[in-house]
């Protein structure tokens, strides 16, 4: 049996080379939507949880005809006096922090997530305003 040098078929080096180029080019523009996911996914849990807590006080307002005091913070939604239950337990923020509530002098509340530095002030807040 005679053996002929044939050409088996394969990819030369080049052409690896290019389509590794391609697939990280494509890699390129797919990896920042991909990675900024969990970051989003927390901003969302923070959004949501700041409309649980809005909604939770405007229903104690509705029944108390006062929204709670500093002194009390958000304490009173987990259950109050008179046997209202305005919210099944308190939400932390993504980051593990208490949201924080504040009564300005004009009888409107803001509730806070002081975001993931931990400290109020920061680019990173987010915020919602009770209004009465």
């Amino acid at each position: 049996m005679k053996l002929t040098n044939r050409k088996l078929p394969g990819f030369s080096l080049i052409e690896l080379l290019v389509v590794l180029t391609v697939i990280g080019l494509l890699l390129s523009f797919v990896a920042p939507m991909v990675l900024d996911r969990p970051n989003q996914a927390r901003q969302l849990k923070v959004t949501n949880d700041l409309q649980a807590i809005k909604a939770a006080l405007s229903l104690y307002y509705v029944d108390n005809g006062v929204l709670p005091t500093d002194g009390q913070g958000l304490q009173p939604l987990l259950g109050t006096e008179n046997g209202f239950r305005y919210l099944e337990d308190m939400p932390i923020d993504p980051w593990g922090n208490d949201y924080q509530y504040r009564v300005r002098g004009t009888g409107q509340a803001i509730i806070i997530s002081i975001g993931p530095d931990g400290k109020i002030g920061g680019d990173d807040d987010q915020q919602i305003e009770i209004r009465k």
